[in-house]
């Protein structure tokens, strides 16, 4: 299990469903084969330059073919990754963790009412300044209505706060997700946020 990279003064920690078994085996987050998590950080400003490119992926995953990416590269590989986000404030978890999947639609991927206390409470202890899910607007919708009744499916700022935290619900970035448009637009709907956050510290 990747760990998660959380501290206090974030300006953002964007929160997943659970790891990717793919992520898991690569050494770092949203490296799915048609994940744009990374390419959407940068195009929308929130990162100046894509904190994981392309080419960084294809490296991992042939050195993984050859089993040649052994524990030691991964830490180094994360540790410099980490350093990267820490550098803009940047945090990632996500709700499950207590297994990885290899599908999204793995029922085994869907948060219990426990992860999402023990998330909760995270929050509140780190009180990052935005809390902004990646994850399946319906999966978000079922997780949070109990403790918050305003939550919903609609992408964006969401009505309610976690502890200190506002919230966005930004969407999956998964390689199924076919509205390309509207991520990019709530992305940078955020970045303009974030925007603001940095100006009053």
């Amino acid at each position: 299990m990747l760990p998660e990279i959380l501290t206090r003064n974030l300006r953002v920690l964007f929160v997943g469903t659970t790891v990717s078994e793919t992520s898991n085996d690569l050494g770092f987050y949203y490296l799915g084969p048609n994940n744009r998590f990374w390419g959407l950080l940068e195009y929308a400003g929130i990162t100046p330059d894509s904190v994981v490119t392309p080419q960084e992926r294809k490296i991992l995953v042939d050195t993984l073919k050859t089993h040649a990416l052994n524990d030691m590269y991964k830490k180094l590989f994360f540790e410099k990754k980490e350093a990267v986000l820490m550098k803009h404030r940047i945090g990632l978890t996500d709700l499950n963790r207590r297994r990885v999947v290899s599908r999204d639609d793995d029922p085994a991927a869907r948060p219990t009412v426990e992860d999402v206390r023990k998330f909760v409470l995270k929050v509140e202890k780190y009180q990052p300044r935005v809390v902004a899910f990646v994850a399946g607007t319906d999966i978000f919708e079922s997780c949070f209505k109990p403790l918050y009744p305003a939550a919903n499916r609609h992408r964006g700022k969401q009505d309610f706060m976690i502890g200190a935290s506002e919230v966005w619900l930004l969407g999956s970035p998964g390689g199924r997700v076919k509205d390309t448009e509207a991520l990019e637009q709530v992305f940078e709907d955020l970045a303009g946020r974030l925007g603001t956050v940095t100006q009053n510290g």
